[in-house]
């Protein structure tokens, strides 16, 4: 049996109808064809005179009124954006009786234009398939008698045409219309069920990629896969090859609210071989012969990557797995990424028609293709569980060595001044006044920690109110006087490059309140040769350094704000520091105007 016949109500399920667009496209193809063969047509009649031997001026006003009608026909699908199912139905019927017509006035079967019928079967093989190109082939079969037995009709059209009927002709061309029927709509088939798997594994993958946790890409898989293969419960196991854990995810679905349920767990160690048993196997099927008290009796079917089938697979392998989760019949397939981890899909009770070969090969290759698919968002899982568990250190260190640090060292000293008050009254105002001013600093420390942790929502449109609210709220909160001044009305960055704008103009602020000691700081905002520049002056106490250093210089002498200095770099930008010692420091950011990414 044919490899697409015997799939054929397998892979029928991935069949998506095509779009009236799609169905348009097709048609207009067909149009253009259709004008370049009655146009070669007419030219064969042109260039050889000499056939058709009868009827030559009727055949040539057939051609041209056939050519007339292509060009019209063409035309009209230009100018329509969709066509009915009817009207591509009522042009095939066309092509068919013409292909008849102009054979039965040139030569009948014997004619020189028997490949209009050989048309006809492609435009049907290619529009509707296989059954189509076949129920064509019988078209065409029975138009090609009525031509052959002519001269047995009564009546005007025997003597006009005045031909014999030959059976023997008549059985070699039916033959050759039905054998190309078949091979046209074969080899159409074919094509239209290997889109529509790429079209099915494209859109799982799709659907997929539009995930950005683990749990909701597998659920996401899982649920296609399962539609597809009419299974309700499968199982993913993965393995993690550097330290062996193995985890489950059971992913069932329910009928009735039409979703995927999808429960994740660690496999214990003992149970571990039931998933991976096989492992030559790179699919599998297995089908339960009989159930009972008397043990089980497994059919099994493996194939390697190669897609080689594998004989010496042992008829009770799945017996430890079965134990766990009892089936009828069985679908397996292993995937992997790189040497990092490797894993198991397993589909219990798919439908009949999904347990073939072809099916499994299928299968195996939409593994392969998504893969990497959650191999990718494995690993960001795992970036993200490094960078959250780095970014939570972070913040708990920073918590520790200040706020908590300050606290204790504050209690110690209130304890000691609750003891001196009611003998030194003056000092114990003093301390409590400098108490107050600690507090008050570590209050400031914690909101600017906060801020940090924030995230930014900042665009182009909300960047300079952000950068107004910014400074107000550190002069209110500071009691130093900071002034803003944005000279340019409209910000054309990146959203990513507004965050890191706004995280410069912040940082330099917790700076500045930290370490400057200034009195008054200038914020300015200007664009200009194509580039913004963002000027940052206070009259602080200085760096440790006295010049005009740029940021290579910088980096080259291990000086200035390593924060600032990154987050300039990141946008494409230039950091100039000029710093005075006991007379302040002035930051000079420049960075193109239009940032994308």
């Amino acid at each position: 049996m044919l490899p697409v016949v015997g799939s054929h109500r397998f892979l029928l399920r991935l069949r998506v109808p095509p779009s009236p667009s799609e169905s348009q496209r097709v048609e207009r193809v067909l149009a253009t064809a259709r004008v370049f063969l009655g146009t070669f047509a007419l030219l064969a009649v042109y260039l050889d005179p000499t056939e058709p031997s009868q009827f030559a001026a009727p055949t040539y006003l057939l051609l041209v009124a056939y050519l007339l009608y292509c060009l019209v026909l063409l035309l009209l699908l230009r100018l329509r954006r969709e066509s009915t199912p009817l009207f591509r139905l009522g042009v095939h019927v066309v092509d068919i009786f013409w292909a008849a017509f102009i054979t039965l006035f040139t030569e009948g079967p014997a004619s020189p234009f028997f490949i209009f019928f050989v048309f006809v079967l492609l435009a049907a093989a290619y529009r509707w398939g296989f059954p189509a190109s076949l129920l064509t082939a019988a078209a065409a079969v029975v138009l090609l008698f009525l031509e052959s037995a002519s001269s047995i009709w009564p009546g005007f059209i025997g003597r006009f045409l005045d031909q014999k009927f030959y059976l023997n002709r008549y059985i070699l061309l039916a033959t050759y219309l039905f054998v190309m029927g078949f091979l046209l709509g074969y080899l159409a088939e074919a094509e239209k069920l290997l889109r529509s798997e790429i079209s099915a594994i494209a859109r799982i993958m799709r659907n997929a990629q539009e995930e950005q946790t683990l749990v909701r890409t597998l659920q996401v898989i899982s649920d296609e896969v399962m539609r597809v293969f009419g299974a309700n419960l499968a199982f993913f196991v993965m393995k993690e090859t550097y330290t062996e854990r193995v985890f489950l995810w059971e992913a069932q679905h329910s009928d009735q609210t039409r979703q995927t349920r999808l429960r994740t767990s660690e496999v214990e160690p003992a149970q571990r071989e039931a998933y991976f048993f096989a492992p030559e196997a790179k699919s599998m099927r297995a089908l339960n012969l009989r159930r009972g008290g008397n043990g089980n009796s497994f059919e099994i079917f493996a194939l390697s990557g190669a897609r080689r089938r594998l004989r010496d697979i042992p008829s009770n392998a799945p017996d430890p797995f079965f134990a766990l989760h009892p089936f009828r019949s069985l679908l397996s397939v292993s995937f992997s990424s790189g040497d990092e981890w490797s894993g198991r899909l397993f589909l219990i009770d798919p439908s009949p028609e999904a347990c073939g070969e072809e099916a499994m090969g299928f299968l195996q290759a939409m593994l392969f293709q998504l893969a990497p698919t959650v191999y990718s968002v494995y690993l960001l899982r795992r970036i993200r569980t490094r960078v959250g568990v780095m970014e939570r250190t972070r913040i708990a260190r920073e918590i520790h060595d200040g706020p908590i640090q300050s606290l204790i060292g504050v209690e110690m000293q209130v304890d000691v001044l609750r003891r001196q008050a009611a003998r030194d009254p003056a000092t114990a105002s003093r301390e409590l006044t400098r108490i107050q001013q600690l507090l008050r600093q570590e209050v400031l420390g914690l909101r600017e920690l906060m801020q940090k942790i924030k995230p930014l929502d900042v665009g182009p449109r909300q960047l300079i109110s952000f950068l107004a609210e910014l400074v107000e709220r550190f002069g209110h909160e500071t009691g130093i006087s900071v002034k803003f001044v944005p000279e340019t009305e409209e910000i054309s960055l990146a959203p990513r490059a507004c965050r890191e704008v706004a995280r410069i103009v912040q940082e330099a602020l917790v700076n500045v309140r930290k370490h400057s000691d200034a009195a008054n700081v200038f914020i300015r905002l200007a664009s200009q040769n194509g580039n913004y520049r963002l000027e940052i002056d206070d009259d602080g106490r200085g760096f440790d350094f006295s010049g005009r250093y740029s940021q290579a210089q910088l980096d080259a002498i291990q000086k200035g704000p390593a924060v600032i200095k990154e987050r300039v770099r990141s946008i494409g930008g230039e950091l100039v520091i000029e710093s005075n010692p006991g007379r302040g420091v002035r930051l000079e950011i420049e960075f193109p105007q239009r940032l994308y990414g």
